[in-house]
């Protein structure tokens, strides 16, 4: 999505490219994206993160508008695909740092009425004068588990989880158990944020709700429309833990 060693610099061809594929697939979705270069930088600048807590104002007035920068650059990517984006910021749906699932639904509606919901990592009013980091991964699971779609789908900067980053041998399907048998932390080197490890972790708590997770190479669109379509030819899928009968 974003130039990560160029602060508030996007990858305009990779959203492009991602903007056109999706235009095809001519499915009911719901879109989710990070901050990468955008409002992590200045969520580093001004020390902010996950836990509540009463951030610089400053701060958090320059998170939120360049996460809604980056969100209109995809969206105006998106319309120029053909398609017909929605940019909502995470607190239209969410009730401090909880989700509520009657504006959840709402997203569900918009999915099959032709308009696609965009919303995105930012940060959030939690309460009196404590904000948070919301980020795009943690959304994904609040998601999940409200309107458990089809397809759950986390788009990377790599082709999936890999055992290590020294050997590159990728993980094709790995589910709870297994994952005590692989060393995740050396595979979250693949971003230099952490960011690949936050969507290991999203993902296992989405799996661990039933629900199989896809993770595909983002800057190859082609497999994004490949997993809609329930095929992976190069990715990872997390198994969702099955319920006992």
């Amino acid at each position: 999505m974003t130039l990560k060693d160029k602060p508030l610099t996007a990858n305009t061809d990779a959203i492009d490219a991602i903007s056109k594929a999706l235009a095809l697939a001519r499915v009911a979705m719901i879109v989710v994206h990070g901050g990468g270069s955008f409002g992590h930088y200045w969520s580093v600048q001004y020390d902010m993160h996950t836990k509540p807590a009463r951030y610089d104002s400053r701060g958090v007035s320059l998170v939120h508008e360049s996460m809604v920068a980056l969100n209109q650059i995809v969206v105006n990517a998106m319309i120029r695909a053909g398609m017909n984006p929605y940019g909502i910021a995470p607190l239209a749906f969410m009730s401090g740092a909880k989700p509520n699932p009657l504006k959840i639904t709402h997203l569900r509606a918009m999915a099959g009425s032709n308009v696609t919901p965009v919303t995105f990592g930012d940060v959030i009013h939690v309460e009196n004068t404590e904000y948070s980091i919301l980020s795009g991964d943690a959304l994904m699971t609040h998601l999940a588990k409200a309107l458990r779609p089809s397809k759950i789908i986390f788009a990377t900067n790599v082709d999936g989880i890999y055992k290590d980053m020294d050997s590159k041998e990728l993980v094709r399907e790995v589910d709870l158990a297994a994952a005590q048998r692989i060393n995740f932390s050396r595979a979250a080197v693949a971003d230099v944020t952490g960011g690949m490890q936050r969507k290991i972790t999203e993902a296992f708590k989405i799996a661990s709700c039933g629900m199989d997770v896809l993770m595909v190479n983002g800057l190859r669109p082609e497999r994004i429309i490949q997993a809609m379509e329930g095929r992976i030819t190069m990715g990872t899928i997390v198994k969702g833990k099955r319920r006992r009968k």
